[in-house]
């Protein structure tokens, strides 16, 4: 699907959802505070929707994100993960990618641990 049809498409579910919740393009505009004809504008696709007009819209009309975008998880995890195998093999890569690090880093804190116990001998037997 091309970006256009995906923004036509989050468009229309602005206006469903505007038209079901009982609000006007005016009671739009004034809540975001621009003009009925720049909100107008908005909805019909002729000035660009923002990443700021959309949370705006988002937050008058009281709906999540993910289902004003059509955004499913559902859909998300059947898109990426319905190969089971591929993903078991892009996470085993991904542990083999990191193992060394992680072992650094692990050896790091542990070394630091061994520190602060000394540290806190030191300052116990002081006192």
């Amino acid at each position: 699907m091309e970006f256009q049809d995906k923004t036509n498409e989050v468009l229309a579910r602005i206006v469903d959802i505007r038209k079901q919740k009982g609000f006007s393009m005016e009671n739009m505009a004034d809540e975001m505070q621009i003009s009925a004809p720049a909100y107008n504008k908005i909805e019909k696709g002729e000035t660009k929707l923002t990443l700021e007009r959309l949370f705006q819209i988002q937050k008058i009309l009281d709906i999540s994100l993910s289902n004003l975008l059509d955004i499913k998880v559902e859909n998300i995890f059947n898109q990426h993960f319905s190969d089971n195998s591929g993903f078991y093999r892009e996470v085993q890569n991904l542990y083999q990618d990191n193992r060394e690090l992680t072992n650094r880093f692990i050896n790091t804190l542990e070394n630091e641990i061994v520190n602060l116990k000394d540290q806190l001998k030191i300052k116990v037997q002081k006192i």
